[in-house]
């Protein structure tokens, strides 16, 4: 084993600790844990800290959210918004991992995110953002014209 697999072995663990932190305190914790393990990881592992801080927040917010504790997801969700540009990279983000998985996204929303891309100077998210399919407005699921005009 080299010492870069090891370093990246060791960060796996540790986001799977931080994960598992957010899963344990529940939806109406405050994520004090959490983003202990957060900024840890950030220190280690040489992520920005507002950014792995603010995906601390939303997947907090997310799992209060889907546990009906919308006071809780609301507060996550204002704590999210304090970091600023990292929120909206994280949102961004969300929604390309979203669009990848799915193959489609609305398509203001793959403009906003290839805009993003522009603006942060990140052509990584651009090409995958490109490469995902746009639903145009007044379509209702994945449905494009040109897959419709081949199937009749």
């Amino acid at each position: 084993m080299t010492v870069e697999s090891a370093g990246q072995d060791y960060l796996t663990r540790q986001v799977g600790a931080l994960l598992e932190a957010i899963r344990k305190e529940g939806p109406v914790g405050e994520g004090r844990r959490s983003f202990r393990l957060a900024g840890h990881l950030a220190a280690e592992g040489g992520f920005h800290l507002g950014d792995i801080l603010a995906a601390t927040a939303q997947l907090l917010a997310v799992h209060a959210w889907n546990n009906g504790y919308l006071a809780a997801a609301e507060l996550l969700t204002r704590r999210m918004r304090d970091f600023g540009e990292s929120a909206e990279l994280v949102q961004h983000l969300v929604r390309l991992e979203t669009g990848c998985e799915q193959g489609w996204l609305p398509h203001e929303d793959r403009e906003a995110l290839i805009a993003y891309a522009r603006r942060a100077e990140r052509p990584d998210i651009e090409q995958r953002a490109r490469a995902i399919e746009p639903l145009l407005p007044g379509l209702t699921g994945p449905e494009r014209p040109d897959q419709m005009a081949n199937e009749s």
